[in-house]
């Protein structure tokens, strides 16, 4: 059993195995409080690996399982799972989400080559978005962050988010208030319980009338970067 903080909430993990608190280190923190608890029983992990699609360990299971318990008590502290990658650069957050197989942890390495000593990769997967007193919101890199590894243990303001899209060229439009709202819950983890969801839904609301939404339809090349930076610099 051991402590982390993520997205500033102490959360307390209950865990089976050793794999778990390796992912977590760089995270850990010693308060002797925590905000809430997580554990998963043996059972949920052997249900989890016969559902699951792709072929994992137990060890691997039980983290993905305490990641997802851990999302869904989150709406309750001011913060969600936003399934993206993000760039932090100049100070400024940009949030790339994607359908699985578009290509956001290869767009996001674009961002690292080409803005190379500038651009850093928050999380490339899985961060956490907090909405912080003055209504401003908040990304930060978690344990969880993809199978390339990416990510950081420090925050940083989100200033924009981008839905990628395939395409023959590269286009960067305005996202329409419906769209936005409908692929960030595509792209977050519902709590099950009805307040939880109403408070994500208040959230999610909040993000999308105060940070700026595009779609970038784009090639895997450095254009697409390049188009994209060329909006996202103004905002």
């Amino acid at each position: 059993m051991f402590r982390i903080r993520v997205a500033d909430v102490v959360v307390e993990i209950d865990n089976r195995h050793n794999f778990v608190f390796e992912k977590c280190r760089d995270y850990l923190c010693y308060e002797e409080k925590s905000a809430f608890r997580v554990a998963v029983s043996e059972a949920e992990v052997r249900a989890f690996l016969v559902e699951s699609a792709r072929p994992m360990t137990p060890p691997e299971a039980e983290s993905h399982l305490i990641y997802r318990q851990i999302c869904r008590s989150m709406p309750d502290y001011g913060v969600f799972l936003l399934h993206a990658a993000v760039i932090e650069m100049d100070g400024r957050g940009y949030a790339f989400s994607a359908r699985r197989g578009v290509g956001k942890s290869t767009h996001a390495s674009l961002w690292q080559t080409h803005f190379a000593g500038r651009a850093t990769v928050i999380n490339g997967d899985k961060p956490l978005v907090r909405r912080a007193p003055d209504g401003r919101f908040w990304v930060y890199g978690t344990p969880w962050c993809g199978k390339e590894g990416l990510q950081v243990n420090r925050k940083c303001p989100l200033t924009a988010i981008c839905f990628l899209e395939r395409g023959e060229q590269n286009a960067m439009t305005v996202s329409s208030v419906a769209d936005t709202a409908a692929r960030l819950m595509e792209a977050t983890l519902a709590p099950t319980d009805p307040a939880g969801r109403d408070r994500l839904a208040v959230l999610i609301g909040a993000v999308v009338r105060d940070v700026p939404a595009f779609t970038l339809t784009c090639r895997p090349d450095v254009e697409a970067v390049e188009r994209a930076y060329e909006y996202l610099a103004t905002l």
